[in-house]
């Protein structure tokens, strides 16, 4: 079977709503065969992850919009020939995953182990590796940190913006350890963490949090600063969408007619969805950045960051899914255009990358989930 070039960014490790831990383990293992692999359970490792929109029919009461699929590979030499997805929340997840690997391939106690790596996976908005190296160190699993590419720099870059975010948070709550920068660093990594209940007890009582979901809401708030700094590094890369989108919103000529109305439905519903997306980005980082100027920096009132912050845990998974299938169609239409001069391509190339698009920005999806890519 051949590979489908339109598949091939869309697996790629490159999106933030895409774990292709085939192609990672891969080249993990090309350098050290012996280095320990993401999942205990070999077969596991040639499987891909990726956030989807969950069609509404399943998500329950207050469900989120996006779920994570695994993507059992037809051909695990070359994932791009397609495969079979299925919802990690389904109840038939286990089941599948025995069926495609065989039992005997699968010992009890490592894949309980897995399926609570896939747990892990499942309670992210998207894939991003900070992320997921995060998510992983704050359940004390121990993971080959091969697999996030989250260089040293740029972690440090990412902490140290966040930090700096909750260093006035520590100065209104704790104003005594701002006398010690070893306590005041000390307490920023405690609300960086989000594990320990009864160091941040005095700003549960201060932000009048319920207690049983504090943690979760200073974890969903530490997630929601990390993807305002997602914010400003892709708005340059999605006006340059949004532009080849516009550009190409124009008369067709010289096309069968069904295929114009094709083209100019997707052109438009890719503008239209991108714009939403992004709008929802938007207006939830400055609704926080507002609230948050409103406490700590103007000390004017503290009603709208408390408001956001008690309903954060909705907030990080609404942004991080917009911002998620942003950067994912921003990545796939710059690998599929980037070849091309002036990123003009030929008509039939354009068809397929405006359906790719559609198929990413689409508002709902009334689909099965475990379907063939």
């Amino acid at each position: 079977m051949a590979a489908n070039q339109y598949l091939k960014p869309m697996l790629d490790a490159g999106s933030p709503r895409v774990f292709n831990c085939n192609e990672m383990t891969q080249k993990i293992l090309a350098k050290d065969p012996e280095a320990p692999r993401f999942f205990r359970n070999k077969p596991l490792n040639t499987a891909v992850l990726i956030k989807d929109t969950v069609p509404a029919g399943q998500r329950g009461n207050g469900g989120p919009a996006v779920g994570t699929k695994l993507y059992f590979p037809f051909n695990e030499a070359n994932i791009y020939e397609g495969g079979r997805t299925i919802f990690l929340h389904e109840k038939a997840l286990t089941t599948a995953i025995v069926e495609r690997y065989g039992e005997g391939a699968l010992p009890k106690e490592a894949l309980d182990e897995d399926l609570r790596i896939l747990a892990i996976l499942d309670k992210l908005p998207s894939l991003d590796p900070f992320l997921l190296k995060d998510a992983f160190l704050r359940a004390g699993i121990g993971m080959n940190e091969a697999y996030f590419e989250v260089s040293a720099e740029a972690w440090a870059e990412i902490e140290a913006y966040m930090l700096q975010r909750f260093e006035p948070v520590v100065k209104a709550a704790f104003p005594d350890a701002m006398s010690s920068d070893d306590k005041a660093r000390q307490l920023m990594d405690t609300i960086w963490e989000a594990r320990d209940f009864e160091a941040l007890k005095p700003l549960i009582i201060a932000f009048r949090l319920p207690e049983h979901e504090a943690l979760d809401l200073f974890s969903s708030w530490r997630g929601i600063v990390y993807y305002s700094y997602q914010y400003g590094r892709v708005q340059l890369q999605l006006v340059d969408l949004m532009k080849w989108v516009v550009a190409n919103d124009v008369p067709i000529t010289g096309r069968p007619i069904n295929e114009t109305r094709e083209m100019t439905a997707m052109l438009r519903t890719v503008r239209d969805q991108l714009r939403a997306e992004w709008r929802t980005v938007e207006s939830i980082v400055k609704r926080y950045e507002d609230g948050y100027d409103k406490m700590f920096r103007h000390k004017t009132s503290s009603a709208e960051f408390l408001g956001f912050l008690k309903g954060a845990t909705k907030i990080y998974w609404d942004i991080g899914n917009a911002l998620g299938k942003v950067s994912y169609g921003i990545y796939c239409w710059d690998v599929l255009t980037s070849r091309f001069a002036n990123r003009k391509l030929p008509w039939n190339q354009q068809q397929e990358v405006m359906r790719l698009l559609t198929a990413i920005y689409q508002a709902d999806k009334p689909t099965a989930t475990a379907v063939n890519w």
